[in-house]
């Protein structure tokens, strides 16, 4: 994707918020974005088909965005996301934090269910707690709308949903963050250089 200069600068101011981590792993070919999110609560909006519409603010810990980059021909080399983020929170339930509760009985299928009498159920397909996470992003990060195209993520598949733990699908154009952090560590050898001189 062509990105421009005022593409890196916001990436940059970004990547330069207290609450934002960035780490490249060159030899595993792996990038990871993490958000402190600091249990500050982000509110679902009872949109979730696996629960009883509950509109509530999640005491987030974390946002953490992972991609691989995989080379397997020059053709099809890629960065992939799936199943690599999450959003960890707090489901004790305590001070009106979101309530993970009991896993419905005998339950036949595979992925977890959520007895909605004793619980919240479970936050997985929710539109508004993605919205607020990114909104978060927004209002606390320096993450720019305009990045969307560079850094985005939505609901996994339910199978993957646990505790305390939203799973992720990251779509993240490795490329641009890392030429961003490039960058970003340039600019930090000149001012370094120039202090020293």
């Amino acid at each position: 994707m062509q990105y421009t200069q005022a593409h890196i600068e916001m990436a940059k101011k970004f990547l330069a918020n207290k609450n934002v981590g960035f780490d490249y792993d060159a030899d595993d070919k792996r990038i990871s974005i993490s958000i402190d999110v600091d249990n500050n609560r982000i509110w679902t909006d009872g949109t979730s088909i696996w629960n009883t519409k509950v509109v509530k603010g999640v005491k987030v810990e974390g946002i953490y965005l992972n991609a691989d980059y995989y080379d397997y021909d020059d053709e099809d080399a890629y960065w992939s996301g799936g199943l690599a983020g999450s959003i960890a929170y707090d489901g004790s339930g305590v001070d009106g934090t979101w309530y993970d509760g009991a896993d419905v009985e005998n339950n036949v299928l595979i992925n977890k269910i959520k007895d909605e009498q004793d619980s919240d159920g479970m936050i997985y397909t929710d539109d508004g707690f993605i919205n607020n996470s990114i909104k978060y992003m927004v209002e606390q990060c320096d993450f720019d709308n305009a990045l969307i195209d560079y850094l985005s993520f939505d609901y996994s598949e339910q199978g993957m949903q646990d505790d305390g733990y939203v799973n992720l699908d990251v779509e993240l154009d490795g490329d641009f963050w890392i030429a961003v952090k490039e960058d970003m560590d340039a600019e930090q050898s000149k001012l370094q250089a120039k202090a020293l001189a």
